[in-house]
């Protein structure tokens, strides 16, 4: 959900902190309800937080699909991997978040998309698990820039860790998270299972992480 302004940028930012407090299970504007309001007891202003808490989440809106790679043969309720894939990169007008876990030459065309996108204007964050492994995309390295970033997943001491989430956020609206990698097996041949969830405070969580991830080094641009 966005914060709207109250057109005072004090009291838009103790909104903030109360909303990512409401999301993280925090409580640190509690105190800072205090500084900007004296008078209040701790109880005082823990009432005040669970007001505007509550106000805020009676506001949320989240609007959740299932994802799913599955056999032809079979019929379920379902949006299919490959297409929404596809839907997502090729309709962002703003920016994309993506994550590559094991990617193949299937992948090929939508990074053809992607290059193009950045070439437009479209902000690109690509983080990628042990990217020297992952020869498809090579080709982005031609045209990473201003709007195209690759970060590498570096696993430290641990060799067995990786980035294995698969993620794909776009317009810090719509998300899809899913088992699914980005190869033929992934979109097509495999019983993969995913959701694709439409809300701007989700996305903005998502993205929160991996920006989290690059300031703290764990990921590193390349």
């Amino acid at each position: 959900m966005r914060v709207m302004s109250t057109g005072n940028i004090n009291l838009d930012i103790l909104l903030g902190q109360i909303n990512t407090d409401r999301i993280a299970g925090t409580n640190v504007s509690i105190p800072q309800i205090m500084t900007r309001y004296p008078s209040l007891s701790w109880t005082q202003a823990e009432e005040i937080y669970k007001m505007v808490s509550t106000a805020y989440t009676a506001n949320s809106s989240i609007d959740a699909s299932l994802v799913a790679t599955m056999p032809a043969s079979f019929s379920v309720k379902a949006k299919s991997t490959k297409n929404t894939v596809e839907s997502l990169i090729r309709g962002a007008e703003r920016c994309i978040l993506i994550t590559g876990y094991s990617l193949s030459g299937y992948f090929a065309d939508l990074l053809d998309v992607l290059i193009e996108k950045s070439q437009k204007g479209v902000y690109i964050k690509f983080f990628i698990n042990n990217f020297q492994a992952q020869k498809s995309i090579e080709k982005l390295f031609r045209y990473k820039g201003r709007f195209l970033h690759l970060y590498n997943f570096v696993n430290g001491s641990d060799s067995i860790s990786a980035l294995h989430a698969k993620v794909i956020s776009v317009d810090q609206e719509k998300t899809l998270i899913t088992s699914a990698n980005l190869s033929y097996h992934g979109q097509e041949g495999n019983i993969e299972l995913g959701t694709l969830v439409q809300s701007m405070e989700f996305a903005k969580q998502v993205d929160d992480i991996f920006t989290h991830l690059i300031f703290t080094k764990v990921v590193k641009e390349v």
